[in-house]
């Protein structure tokens, strides 16, 4: 009985095409928009959440401040870090209009209001601990989860475009780009003024 092996005939006649196919597909993937890659939140986002201490907060009764919204997880390492950095950063902010929270996107099924309340206190955060469990704000500003993510609303409770995503090595170094960002916020310009 004859047969042919048609994957071993592609592959030795058909080489520099496959080739050239897929280096044509790495080159249109790169150069599409970064639109693709991070969402566009609504400019003035609905964010209400429910807090650990029972409380419902909605970041749209905060006008004239300057809100920092950090979103993470326990089972993220770059989020323990940015919350000290934040930490930190808050005792600088404590006298201006700065308000600061942190927004687990954990189910409770994967944490529970103990755990989180557990880990909050190990890190000593002092502000608000808020819960997204179906990942509904979270959702407002990427389509996939990076964390940790920041979150930044003017004074006008509009969203300081773009989210910023990770935790820029060493702290110091992301702690200054909080600041200059929070600095300018408060001097009344957004990213979407410049």
């Amino acid at each position: 009985m004859t047969f042919v092996d048609f994957g071993n005939m592609i592959k030795r006649n058909h080489r520099p095409t496959v080739a050239a196919l897929f280096a044509i597909a790495v080159i249109g993937i790169a150069l599409s928009p970064a639109s693709t890659q991070v969402k566009t939140a609504a400019s003035a986002p609905s964010m209400k959440l429910q807090g650990l201490d029972g409380r419902v907060y909605d970041m749209n009764d905060l006008h004239g401040n300057v809100v920092l919204v950090s979103f993470g997880a326990t089972w993220c390492a770059p989020c323990s870090t940015e919350l000290r950095a934040l930490e930190e950063l808050l005792v600088e902010y404590r006298n201006k209009p700065v308000k600061f929270y942190w927004v687990s996107i954990e189910s409770p099924d994967q944490v529970s209001n103990g755990v989180l309340k557990r880990y909050a206190k190990e890190r000593n955060v002092s502000f608000p601990v808020l819960r997204d469990t179906a990942k509904m704000v979270f959702s407002q500003f990427s389509p996939r989860v990076r964390l940790p993510m920041i979150v930044l609303l003017g004074k006008d409770g509009r969203v300081d475009a773009p989210a910023q995503f990770g935790m820029r090595s060493p702290p110091a170094a992301y702690k200054a780009d909080m600041r200059a960002r929070l600095n300018k916020l408060l001097a009344g310009s957004s990213a979407s003024d410049r």
